[in-house]
């Protein structure tokens, strides 16, 4: 969602210019040199890395952002056991991975001032953060 002038705009459906914002947009991003599809493939692998490799393996190499994020639920109770104290913290470098890596969404992103983005997360097992919450901008 991206909040206009005191209101909610849903961005969650395919809108061409700001999709490539979302974190299930094929953009790829790189950390700690491993290559991963998109954000989200990302963040739901990191949850396992340490905890439970050949499960961050599967979801790495899972065929869509979706299948990685009902694999990671899935898995939950093997996920690293700091997850809830560091999962801003990482989407917060994921995103600027995202966005230093990927000129096309640098550009969208820059054209997005002065609007703030909120993401909704209503679908997802993060429901801490999003519009659906308290409206807290957490990565600025």
């Amino acid at each position: 969602m991206i909040k206009l002038m005191g209101k909610m705009f849903d961005i969650s459906g395919y809108i061409e210019n700001v999709y490539c914002l979302d974190n299930f947009s094929a953009f790829c991003v790189k950390v700690d040199g491993i290559k991963y599809k998109t954000v989200e493939h990302a963040f739901q692998t990191i949850k396992f890395l340490d905890s439970a490799p050949e499960i961050a393996d599967k979801i790495k190499n899972s065929n869509s952002p979706f299948e990685a994020r009902e694999l990671a639920y899935n898995y939950k109770s093997l996920r690293r056991k700091d997850w809830g104290q560091v999962k801003y913290d990482i989407m917060e470098m994921l995103l600027r991975q995202k966005v230093n890596q990927n000129a096309y969404v640098r550009e969208k992103l820059i054209n997005t001032s002065p609007y703030t983005i909120v993401e909704d997360c209503g679908e997802d097992d993060d429901k801490d953060w999003g519009a659906d919450s308290t409206e807290q901008v957490i990565i600025t």
